[in-house]
């Protein structure tokens, strides 16, 4: 009963508590201080500066909030793979049956089941491995790349490199090939016209190349038709020798040209004879 009349408050304390509030809230009144004497933030809602009642505190503050477990040791090391300690010369009583280690039972063993054991041959002892118990963190538990050893990927890297000159050297080989077999063909073929008829002449390569000119330079101009549209083709190749029309006259107020449409409506040359 007591400390239901001690937690009980009346109308005016409750409207008192409230205007306290808003005064901290504003800034007119000090902040609340908690049991270690840190200004609470007026703004923190009840429910989170309201400490649970099992906890039995005295005062409203946040040391609830607070992480209250202390942080282990975590360690950034990994396990020594394949790392032995001892290895005896006679089986000890409670050590693997199979292989002799004592880090181990028969159960758990990897080695190869032996036909004869070593608990009854002590012979061939296998020798303890190196147990280590690690504290990991939340990231370390699940970091895939953790204990990973950089210097072991210079391995992949030889690998690939014997695997690259390999087909580079087949690779030399093929081309080698195919250039020879190509050379023969060419030689049987040039034997081959030799004994047949003659080699046309250097006339008839000069002609087929002026014809070929010509028709290039040919102009068909297209036709209009009554039905609407147009037959024939142009075909009217500039040579590379030809000048452009705004590249006459490089004069900056001679003519206009627009550089975006590369259209040039005045003549560049309009003092020259026609």
């Amino acid at each position: 009963m007591a400390t239901s009349s001690a937690a009980f408050k009346s109308r005016e304390d409750h409207r008192k508590q409230l205007e306290l509030e808003e005064a901290r809230k504003a800034g007119l009144a000090p902040a609340e201080v908690d049991e270690d004497g840190k200004e609470i933030n007026p703004h923190i809602p009840q429910f989170m500066s309201a400490a649970p009642w099992h906890l039995n505190a005295e005062r409203p503050g946040l040391k609830h909030q607070r992480k209250w477990k202390s942080d282990p040791n975590y360690t950034k090391s990994w396990y020594d793979r394949g790392t032995k300690i001892f290895q005896a010369e006679k089986y000890r009583k409670g050590a693997c049956e199979n292989c002799g280690a004592m880090t181990h039972d028969a159960k758990s063993c990897i080695e190869r089941p032996r036909k004869k054991r070593a608990k009854w041959t002590n012979m061939h002892i296998a020798p303890d491995e190196k147990i280590e118990t690690f504290e990991l963190d939340y990231d370390g538990k699940r970091d895939r790349w953790n204990g990973y050893d950089p210097s072991t990927y210079a391995r992949v890297i030889e690998r690939y490199e014997a695997r690259y000159e390999a087909k580079d050297e087949a690779r030399r080989k093929y081309l080698k090939q195919q250039q020879l077999k190509n050379l023969e063909e060419k030689n049987s073929k040039i034997e081959g016209e030799g004994e047949g008829g003659e080699v046309s002449d250097e006339g008839d390569a000069l002609k087929l190349v002026e014809s070929k000119q010509m028709e290039l330079s040919k102009i068909e101009r297209r036709v209009r038709t009554t039905g609407g549209g147009s037959t024939g083709s142009v075909r009217n190749l500039r040579i590379r020798e030809d000048i452009a029309k705004y590249l006459f006259n490089l004069d900056c107020n001679s003519t206009y040209y627009d550089p975006k449409s590369r259209s040039m409506r005045e003549d560049p040359l309009p003092d020259a004879d026609p």
